[in-house]
């Protein structure tokens, strides 16, 4: 995640300045960090698994529209932020997720 928010949020600052709208949005990646690291313990009672992907959707979401609403992002910034944190993980449970998709 640290090397995604090196690349995508702070390389376009420096290109193009400050104020910048399709940087990543370090809010959105370290949301999905904290959220992943509590699921650890999510995921040891199967009974909450839907009630915290609901929780963590809703979560996600207000972060999204508070960042298009106060223009510090827009589309493409949070699309890559969710593109990091998803790369992020899957390559965290690289070993878990071997196996678990047929093309």
């Amino acid at each position: 995640m640290i090397a995604g928010l090196l690349i995508f949020k702070w390389l376009p600052i420096l290109i193009w300045g400050g104020e910048v709208l399709f940087d990543a949005s370090m809010h959105i990646i370290t949301a999905v960090f904290v959220l992943y690291g509590i699921w650890f313990f999510i995921d040891q009672n199967h009974s909450w698994h839907l009630p915290f992907f609901i929780f963590s959707a809703l979560i996600l979401f207000v972060i999204s529209v508070q960042r298009i609403i106060s223009n510090s992002h827009n589309d493409v910034g949070l699309l890559l932020a969710f593109a990091i944190a998803i790369f992020s993980i899957a390559m965290a449970e690289k070993e878990n997720l071997r196996g678990k998709f047929k093309f």
